[in-house]
């Protein structure tokens, strides 16, 4: 009878799961808005349009008379660019109607393209808790507060937008699912499957592509250990990854004479070699800086002796502001010596001081490391600390859930460690190698962050399950504690 009774409980609490996810969406989409799109976002959507319209994937306005381009990562752009063919199918003549600037009808009816990726990314962390918690119905509960965190800290915020985030995080998770069943099953389906999906997911965030190179190893050495086995897993994944991004390389290489994913890696570079140069005081003044703002006035500005008046023109903090009056005056009349920001410094003032071209960014940038790579080093610190802040909270009951989040998920690879379980290491590998690269070789834009966000609640609650299972161990010695990792 117990039996039964537990699993008609467990159908339910399944069945419950499936409700939310259906009113998460429900919410999602009336957070959709015919706001416009910032500039990233706006090059993805002519990316697309040119590509649905066209044939031609081209970030330019859209025309007839686009050129290709490879500024934007592909697959959120060749997605929506199959969504808009589907629906001009519809709905003939959509395209047709299709310009620039995009009316409002238009854009919310793109942005409901996000509720596929929202659908996905509620349904992998529910996957995942059903791989790493045992019984079925402490994995369905879980999944209820990863859902509603996600939706609440992440979703709501992504799904008026046009960014990649969204699809970033919902790859993230799929990966960690393709991750924990290769490393159970090691078969080559599953390795072949996790190539695959980092290689989606550099297709995404073409950083993946660098990450790749210490990850794919990594990945092969963790499933198929030493010896034959590691051969056979590394061949496995490179392949899956391969077979995913080298139709778009080769495409690149041939069109433009570059294997590379996209364009930006330079501007990005350029940026941080900036950053790399702060003083000892600005390296201190950074962690007020890109702090929440409750821990800002209530802690830091009172201990550093700042408030957020420092951030105007003058003011000591004016470096870390991206959007000064004064920095837009003085390339307007072109005295580039008086930017300011670290930002625009390296994304305008150094490029048009100097002259340089956008090929040309990437390799003055990598001199710049080169002369001073103790203090690139000592930059990730507080670059890292810009990111870890993904939840971007500003009350301290959300910025102590954030910091909760994030410290298990940067724990996670040391916990598989010490206590010999995969799980920990499959569902938090490729986020924390995307964060510590953003923080050594990016200025780490917040919004940057946010896809770790799925991933670091998934690692929070692994945590909590395994510190309730130890207590229960020595509270009561030989008896199976009622939640459990698996």
């Amino acid at each position: 009878m117990a039996s039964t009774h537990l699993r008609r409980l467990t159908t339910f609490a399944a069945a419950a799961v499936v409700l939310l996810i259906l009113w998460m969406l429900i919410q999602d989409f009336h957070a959709i808005s015919a706001s416009s799109l910032g500039g990233d976002a706006s090059q993805n959507v002519r990316s697309s349009v040119n590509l649905a319209k066209y044939g031609v994937y081209s970030n330019q306005m859209i025309s007839p008379d686009v050129t290709p381009g490879f500024r934007r990562e592909p697959l959120p752009n060749f997605l929506l660019a199959f969504y808009l063919r589907m629906a001009d199918l519809w709905s003939p003549g959509l395209l047709d109607q299709t310009g620039q600037p995009f009316t409002e009808a238009f854009l919310v009816f793109i942005k409901q393209i996000n509720l596929v990726w929202a659908a996905a990314l509620f349904t992998g962390l529910w996957l995942t808790s059903q791989l790493v918690f045992a019984p079925l119905l402490a994995a369905h509960g879980l999944a209820v507060f990863q859902i509603v965190v996600v939706n609440r800290f992440f979703v709501l915020k992504a799904v008026d937008r046009m960014n990649t985030e969204l699809i970033a995080g919902t790859v993230l998770v799929w990966l960690g699912v393709v991750l924990l069943m290769a490393s159970r099953s090691r078969t080559w389906q599953w390795l072949l499957g996790s190539g695959v999906i980092f290689g989606l997911m550099a297709l995404t965030k073409a950083t993946g592509a660098y990450v790749a190179l210490i990850l794919l190893p990594l990945m092969a050495l963790v499933i198929g250990g030493l010896g034959k086995r590691f051969w056979l897993s590394f061949v496995a994944i490179s392949f899956g990854f391969l077979i995913t991004v080298s139709p778009w390389l080769v495409r690149n290489q041939v069109e433009f004479s570059k294997l590379v994913i996209a364009q930006g890696g330079g501007d990005v570079l350029l940026i941080r070699s900036v950053f790399n140069q702060m003083s000892w005081q600005q390296f201190g003044d950074a962690f007020y800086a890109y702090a929440p703002r409750d821990l800002r006035h209530d802690l830091l500005g009172p201990w550093l002796g700042l408030s957020d008046d420092d951030f105007s023109c003058g003011g000591r903090l004016s470096v870390f502001t991206r959007d000064l009056d004064c920095d837009q005056e003085a390339l307007e009349e072109k005295r580039y010596g008086d930017v300011q920001s670290f930002y625009q410094r390296g994304k305008r003032g150094i490029p048009r001081e100097l002259g340089l071209k956008s090929d040309e960014q990437k390799d003055f940038a990598l001199q710049q490391f080169r002369r001073e790579p103790l203090q690139a080093l000592m930059t990730g610190l507080p670059i890292g600390w810009r990111g870890f802040w993904g939840f971007r909270a500003r009350e301290w009951k959300y910025i102590a859930l954030n910091a909760a989040a994030y410290l298990a998920l940067l724990a996670a690879p040391l916990l598989s460690l010490i206590e010999r379980k995969s799980s920990w290491l499959m569902v938090s590998i490729a986020p924390v190698s995307f964060f510590i690269f953003y923080s050594f070789l990016s200025h780490f834009l917040p919004r940057y962050s946010t896809p770790f966000i799925p991933a670091s609640l998934v690692c929070l609650s692994m945590l909590f399950v395994d510190f309730a299972a130890k207590l229960s161990r020595h509270i009561a010695p030989g008896r199976l504690p009622s939640v459990r990792l698996t």
